[in-house]
This record gives structure tokens, C-alpha cells and sequence, in this order.
């Protein structure tokens, strides 16, 4: 999936999806290019299952 397509089934601004790889925190992406990100629906479902919560009283940072 592209940024835009991630960014869309996510809820998330592209912004923060870069910050998310930036910082190591977000769903698996490829690289095929320089200039090029993609992402495999099962990385971003996966991640978004680890990052379920139930409360906002003790989050899983």
C-alpha cells in the first residue's frame, strides 16, 4: 500500500506515518527506491493489533 493508501486506512496523517518511521514505532515498510515507500496490508493490520488498547489509563508505550 502507499503512504496515501496507509495514511487513509489507518486515520493517520501521512506526518505522522513518517514520524512513525522515523522513530522506529510504526508498521514494517519497504524501500524499494530512495524515494519510494510501501507497506504490506498484514504489517500495518499487525500493528495496529499490537497497539490495541482498552484503556487510556495505562498505555503500552
Amino acid at each position: 500500500m502507499s503512504i496515501e493508501e496507509t495514511s487513509a486506512y489507518c486515520n493517520i496523517s501521512k506526518q505522522a506515518l513518517a514520524q512513525l518511521r522515523y522513530t522506529g514505532k510504526g508498521p514494517k515498510f519497504l524501500k524499494p527506491t530512495a524515494r519510494t515507500v510501501l507497506y504490506r496490508k498484514g504489517d500495518v493490520d499487525d500493528w495496529m493489533d499490537a497497539n490495541e488498547q482498552i484503556s487510556t489509563a495505562h498505555p503500552q508505550y
